[in-house]
Order: C-alpha cells, then structure tokens, then sequence
C-alpha cells in the first residue's frame, strides 16, 4: 500500500501522516519548489516517526500535471492505493489545482481520492445540512466558500477515480495536547480574553443573542479521515466531520473566560449575528489593534446544523469520537498561553 498526500505540511496533514504511517505504507509527500516549504516539509519529517518512509515528490499545484515529473507518475501507476487532497483550500488564491489532483490521481490510476473540504461550504444556509447536500443555492459570501464548493465540484465531476469528501467544522488544537501551529479562527479572540480578564468576574459582559458554532479537534480529524478512508466498500460519499452537539458562540466563550478567569457573556438582547455585533462603530478599529482580521468573524458562525449520519455510521464501533470541548478547553487554552503569548 502507497499514499500520495497534497498539503501534508499543513495543519490536518502533520497530524494525518502519522496516521498513515502506522500502517507500515510508503508515505508520498507533494513539496512545492522554494526554500519555505522544503523547509517546513523538513521540520515535518523531523517530527514524524518512520520518517523513512516519507518520499517527497516535487510538484506544484498550479502546474499542469500539478508539476510531478513523468518519470514519476510512469514509475508509481497502479502503485498508489490513496490520493489524499488535503490542500484544497488553496483554490481560493489558485483555482483549478483540485481539478489538477483528480487529473493526476487518474494518470496514476489510484484507488482513490479523498478530497478534504470543509463545512463552511454550508454558507448561509439555515436549518439542517446533510452529507448528501452540496450546491442547494446557499449564499456563500467569501472567496473561499466559493472555491471550495468549486473543488467539491471538480472532484464529483470526474469519473476515473472513486472519491470519498470530508467537510471538518472549525478545527482546533489537539484534544490531548493542545497544539496547534498557527493562530487561526476563535484562537484571535483569546487576546480579548486576555484583556477582558482585567474586569470583575461578576460583571458580566452584556450581548444580542448570538448563533452556533461548532468545533473539532485537529486529532478526531486526522483519526476519523484516516479510518473512514480505508473502509472498504461505500460508493463516493460525503462525511461531516463535526461535534454532533450543538455549540453556541456565547457557550464557547464562556469556557475559555473561564480559562482566562474572564467575565461571561450573558446574552440578553434579541439575536444577532457575531459579525454584526462586533463590527459596531469603533469595534473594527480596536478588533485590527489586536490582530484580528475581520472575516475571521465570518467564520466563527454556522447558520445551520449539521447531519453526520454517514460519519456516525462509518465510525461505528470505534474509539474515534469528538471529545466535548468542555473536556480539553483547558488544555487548549494552556497551550496557547505557553506557545503564542
């Protein structure tokens, strides 16, 4: 058995790849050309045990053929049991490169391709969002959401090869050691926390009724793609990996003011979403003073709830399961303290 993996330095993919590697397969990693990311693919391999399986394979995917030598793709076709698309986000600044994926995993006649999205293709839609949904004329307001929702597209569009899709929510630090490798999503509100910390606990912090949010840890990520992946049969499908528990902006806060001994948030006045109470006048100013880039707001709320019926069922009798983020909200919080403060 033999992976090719697209994105492996990324966030998910440091955590995915030692997965794969547990099963005593050859690891092949996509490096792009340039100093920067031979630099992180080498921090990576330090990182990971059996690194002698990794094989880095230069490529590009804005290149025809995502850059991979012919040489290459004529010495691993029908070698490669796994094509896993992790970088799929980068559509948004680069359209076209998951396309790119799905051309190369035919020409190495793969067994499969799993294309990692996200839930935020979901848009504005409210109500409930099934694994079955895809385009069903949600607005979707950012660049982002838009190529995303094209990716999926591209990969359900093509036919040589059986796909399998994965839509992860928010995904957070590691359940059990709290890190993480970029300050990214909910992470820049920590610093309000930090200030907010400075007021009396018992005066609570007045707010509109705000809307759901839903968070995974980066390990139930990695350890649910890679178990779902290899479930033989299932035709292509799309699995939510998300908290099958409801989640509200407000609840989330709370737990972390809890971990900054910061006030809560009481919700009191009528709903609102996230975005339009923190864009109030002045509310952008002292936001980008802190570092917090204003459509992070855009993305710390989902207008829906999710199905995860497939994934349920695919992880059925397993230990694979979201943790309640009240379990690890501590530990993610000392991580951050400890590492980005």
């Amino acid at each position: 058995m033999a992976y090719l993996v697209t994105g492996a330095t990324g966030f998910i993919g440091r955590f995915l790849v030692p997965e794969l590697l547990k099963r005593g397969a050859d690891v092949h990693v996509l490096v792009r050309p340039g100093e920067d990311s031979v630099l992180r693919f080498n921090r990576c391999l330090r990182e990971w045990e059996a690194r002698d399986r990794v094989r880095p394979v230069r490529g590009d995917l804005a290149a025809p053929g995502v850059g991979v030598d012919a040489g290459w793709i004529a010495a691993h076709r029908g070698s490669i049991d796994h094509v896993f698309h992790l970088a799929g986000g980068f559509d948004a600044t680069a359209p076209g490169g998951t396309r790119r994926v799905a051309e190369l995993a035919a020409a190495l006649e793969a067994g499969r391709l799993h294309h990692l999205s996200t839930a935020r293709i979901a848009g504005t839609w409210d109500g409930l969002f099934t694994e079955d949904m895809t385009d069903v004329g949600q607005l979707l307001p950012t660049p982002y959401q838009r190529a995303m929702l094209r990716a999926e597209q591209d990969v359900r569009e093509q036919t040589a090869v059986p796909w399998r899709i994965y839509r992860p929510s928010i995904v957070i630090g590691d359940s059990r050691t709290g890190e993480i490798d970029r300050i990214d999503g909910p992470y820049y509100f920590f610093r309000l926390l930090r200030m907010a910390a400075q007021l009396p606990r018992i005066l609570p912090v007045v707010a509109p009724q705000l809307g759901e949010t839903n968070m995974v840890p980066v390990d139930f990520v990695a350890r649910a793609l890679d178990h779902i992946a290899h479930r033989p049969g299932d035709g292509p499908r799309t699995y939510h990996l998300v908290d099958p528990r409801e989640q509200s902006v407000a609840e989330v806060f709370n737990l972390f003011a809890d971990e900054a001994g910061a006030p809560h948030l009481i919700e009191v006045m009528p709903k609102r979403t996230l975005d339009v109470t923190l864009r109030v006048p002045g509310m952008g100013w002292a936001l980008r003073q802190l570092g917090v880039p204003m459509d992070v707001l855009e993305d710390s709320e989902f207008a829906c709830r999710f199905d995860s019926r497939h994934t349920a069922a695919a992880l059925a009798g397993t230990d694979i399961k979201v943790p309640p983020l009240a379990a690890y909200a501590s530990i993610i919080w000392k991580y951050w303290i400890e590492n980005w403060v």
